[in-house]
C-alpha cells in the first residue's frame, strides 16, 4: 500500500544512484522539480554530464559505496545491477529514506505517478509500480477529459482569496466554493469578472446576496 502524497521538492536533497538512459530521465524530471540532485555514477548519460556541467547538479564519477545514502531526503536507484539496486535500498530503508528503485516495486518505499501537468493543476496516476505503461495510459485519459481546467484553477485561487477575507461562515465558504465548482464544468475558458472583489464574484455567480 502506498500513501498518495504530493510533497515540496524545492531544494528536496535527492541522491540517483546510477548514470543510463533510465537514470537520466530520472534526473529529468527530479531536476524540473527544482530538486538539489546529485549522481553516483561511474559513467553518465549525455544528459546528466551537461546537468553537471551547468552545475545544475553534482556528479561523482564513482561506483556506489556503503554511506551514500546518509543526508538525502530521497534515494533513486538505477543502475543495471540488482545487487547494487538492493544495497542502495537496504540502506536508504535503515536510514529512513524514501527510495525508488527503478523496476523492482518490492524494493521501493516510494513510487514515481505518472503525472500530467496544466498551470497549477497537477494529476498523478500510480500502479503501484505494476504497471507503470497503464498508470500514463489511464493520466492521458483524464488528461484529455481535464484540459482546459488549468485557467480555472487560477481563477479559483483569486476567488478563495476574496472568499477567505470576507466570509467568516465556513458553511457559506463551502456553499460558494461549490457554486464556482459547478460553474467550472461548463468547460469552457472562464470570462472572468473585471473586479476582484467579493461582490464582483458573486455577481459573476449570480448570487450577489449569498454572503450577507
Amino acid at each position: 500500500m502506498y500513501l498518495p502524497l504530493f510533497i515540496k521538492t524545492q531544494q528536496l536533497r535527492c541522491l540517483v544512484v546510477g548514470g543510463g538512459s533510465v537514470a537520466a530521465r530520472k534526473v529529468e524530471r527530479l531536476l524540473a522539480s527544482c530538486c538539489a540532485l546529485t549522481v553516483v555514477a561511474p559513467a553518465a548519460d549525455a544528459r546528466i554530464r551537461e546537468a553537471a556541467g551547468r552545475s545544475l547538479l553534482v556528479w561523482h564519477a564513482r561506483k556506489y559505496s556503503s554511506g551514500d545514502c546518509a543526508g538525502f531526503q530521497l534515494v533513486i536507484a538505477a543502475t543495471p545491477h540488482e545487487d547494487v539496486n538492493r544495497a542502495v535500498s537496504a540502506e536508504a530503508q535503515e536510514l529512513g529514506i524514501p527510495v525508488n528503485v527503478v523496476d523492482s516495486p518490492r524494493l521501493c518505499t516510494a513510487v514515481f505517478g505518472a503525472t500530467w501537468n496544466e498551470g497549477p493543476l497537477m494529476i498523478s496516476v500510480s500502479t503501484g509500480g505494476r504497471a507503470p505503461f497503464m498508470a500514463a495510459a489511464v493520466r492521458d485519459r483524464i488528461g484529455k477529459a481535464t484540459g482546459g481546467m488549468g485557467p480555472w484553477i487560477e481563477a479559483a485561487g483569486e476567488f478563495r482569496a476574496a472568499v477567505r477575507s470576507e466570509v467568516r461562515d465556513p458553511t457559506t465558504r463551502a456553499h460558494l466554493y461549490r457554486l464556482f465548482a459547478e460553474r467550472s464544468r461548463s468547460g469552457s475558458s472562464p470570462s472572468l469578472p473585471q473586479g476582484r472583489t467579493l461582490a464582483d464574484w458573486l455577481e459573476w455567480l449570480g448570487c450577489s446576496g449569498t454572503a450577507d
